[in-house]
């Protein structure tokens, strides 16, 4: 009973967490020159390398969401999510450092609201998730396969 519980808060944690990424990717992929304007306010990368992340970025978490949500590559999908929040929180962590008073960009490159310690408090949080939910993917997982199988055969 405990296995299931846990077995569908991590699919519930999985698919909430490729939603995100569908739903930060679309407004990007809508108005690019707006999120290219998001990624130079961090004032972290040149312009060529700039254009290159508003070009890749929004197709990469798009198609991650969609793994996470579809049960495609999971594992891999998770991979990418942590290594997309443990950037975000670079970003966001260097950008409060600074002291920049700029709207983070994560749904809609026009947004208002401005980034905050609450920001990257739910960016940490989200790779904890990430984190959590591709460890119990990875580690333990294939060992309940495993048991049910050898629980099978020892029934058949």
């Amino acid at each position: 009973m405990k296995r299931q519980i846990v077995e569908v808060f991590v699919i519930v944690v999985r698919i909430a967490i490729g939603s995100i990424f569908i739903a930060s990717s679309i407004p990007k992929l809508r108005q690019p020159y707006d999120f290219l304007a998001s990624v130079y306010s961090y004032k972290l990368v040149g312009l060529q390398f700039g254009l290159a992340v508003a070009m890749v970025l929004p197709w990469v978490e798009l198609f991650v969401g969609i793994c996470l949500v579809g049960g495609i590559l999971v594992t891999g999908a998770l991979l990418a999510s942590i290594g997309l929040f443990a950037m975000f929180s670079f970003v966001l962590a260097s950008a409060l450092w600074h002291g920049l008073n700029i709207s983070c960009g994560c749904f809609n490159s026009s947004d208002t609201n401005i980034i905050s310690h609450w920001t990257f408090i739910r960016s940490a949080v989200l790779l904890l998730a990430a984190s959590i939910t591709y460890a119990y993917t990875v580690l333990v997982a294939p060992r309940t396969i495993e048991a049910s199988k050898a629980t099978s055969e020892q029934l058949g």
